[in-house]
């Protein structure tokens, strides 16, 4: 039996760094994917991501990975409905799956509204955010469970977005929404 001075050793600790470390690494790994899928993109998710991928570079430059990472995430998850496109409806699928995507779906959803309503955002963030919240909806109804999935995903995302002063999509852009059907 090993003495509590070992156990204690083995038990890793996470330090503020480490943590730093990690997130920063995720939005690398966002930013990767994302430079792969912003080839196949239309110009209006293009934009849009491209918008969203500037303001991850300028929260990493603040210091704020983890929201870099989310913002990348989000980015993420909304490339892939946009490239899913109309041909994501569901098609035949057993009650089985359509019950566990149903309750994956009733959960992200849950999650994008709880933790939305934890700080202030831009008028901005919170436009895309209903957006994405009412296109996962829009899609979900149509049958089109892959992409609502991600749309709800790309929503719950953007929920994690802490507020480090104005965001940068605030400047006098055109309205940032990804058409939902």
């Amino acid at each position: 039996m090993p003495t509590p001075k070992k156990s204690a050793k083995k038990g890793a600790k996470k330090t503020a760094g480490h943590h730093h470390d990690n997130e920063l690494r995720r939005a690398y790994e966002h930013m990767g994917r994302l430079e792969v899928l912003r080839t196949s993109l239309k110009s209006a998710a293009a934009d849009l991501v491209a918008e969203l991928v500037k303001l991850a570079q300028q929260e990493i430059e603040d210091g704020h990975s983890k929201d870099a990472a989310d913002l990348l995430r989000a980015a993420e998850h909304l490339s892939f409905a946009a490239l899913a496109g109309e041909s994501s409806s569901a098609g035949r699928i057993s009650v089985e799956l359509e019950e566990s995507i149903t309750e994956r779906f009733d959960e992200l959803m849950r999650r994008a509204e709880e933790h939305w309503g934890e700080e202030p955002h831009s008028t901005a963030l919170t436009g895309l955010h209903q957006t994405c919240r009412d296109s996962a909806a829009k899609t979900f109804r149509a049958h089109a469970y892959y992409r609502a999935l991600e749309f709800a995903r790309a929503a719950e995302a953007l929920a994690h977005v802490k507020q480090h002063g104005p965001l940068k999509l605030e400047s006098g852009r055109k309205k940032l929404q990804l058409k939902s059907a």
